[in-house]
């Protein structure tokens, strides 16, 4: 029972947090106004995370883990053309990241990431990052990846290539606080189609085979 009141506070305390972070910003908002919103002390919230990185480190790492527990996209297709199963991916993926936090709180983790490189918060960041090439890796092995020149692709390296195009993408997404995921998916394609005909050979492209 005190168990599951505890978690119960935790996931009031995160849940507050992460939407007073997104409406005034991680830097405007301080330990006791995440404690007065939620109803305790400020020393209890102190108590569950520690500060107010603890708190974004679990918001991001724990959102990262159920996204990727709950995925609707690690079944192979076959069903439709290959820069269309990779858009559904990645736009999937931009959608999944924008429900665990904020184009706001998305901003701040990735500039103190970049300022503060050694930090946990950054490690933290930069382990969620790779979970998520990670993921794309098991997805895409699941194909044959036939190239132009009828090889085959290392599915490492074209997680990588995709995942670099997508990141840039959707930091133009989160820096933008008027675009719409829709301009986004039309970025994203803009990007992905020239991409995959350069890549693919164009049976593979047309209709994806299985690994």
């Amino acid at each position: 029972m005190r168990s599951h009141k505890k978690a119960k506070r935790r996931g009031a305390i995160l849940q507050e947090a992460r939407s007073l972070f997104a409406e005034q910003g991680v830097d405007a908002t301080t330990m006791a106004d995440i404690a007065k919103t939620v109803g305790v002390s400020t020393p209890t919230v102190f108590n569950y995370f520690g500060s107010k990185d603890g708190i974004l480190i679990a918001l991001i790492t724990e959102g990262a883990q159920e996204a990727r527990d709950n995925s609707k996209v690690l079944a192979p297709r076959t069903d439709d053309n290959f820069t269309s199963i990779l858009m559904t991916l990645f736009m999937d993926i931009s959608v999944e990241t924008l429900e665990i936090a904020s184009k706001r709180i998305w901003r701040y983790a990735e500039a103190a990431s970049i300022r503060h490189p050694i930090t946990e918060l950054a490690q933290s960041f930069q382990q969620v990052n790779d979970a998520l090439l990670d993921l794309i890796e098991v997805i895409v092995s699941s194909y044959t990846l036939t190239l132009h020149d009828r090889t085959h692709g290392d599915p490492r390296q074209v997680a990588q290539i995709f995942y670099d195009v997508w990141t840039l993408t959707f930091q133009d997404l989160i820096r933008s606080p008027e675009m719409t995921i829709e301009t986004h998916r039309d970025q994203l394609r803009a990007r992905f189609e020239p991409l995959c005909r350069m890549i693919f050979a164009p049976d593979f492209l047309a209709k994806p085979t299985l690994a």
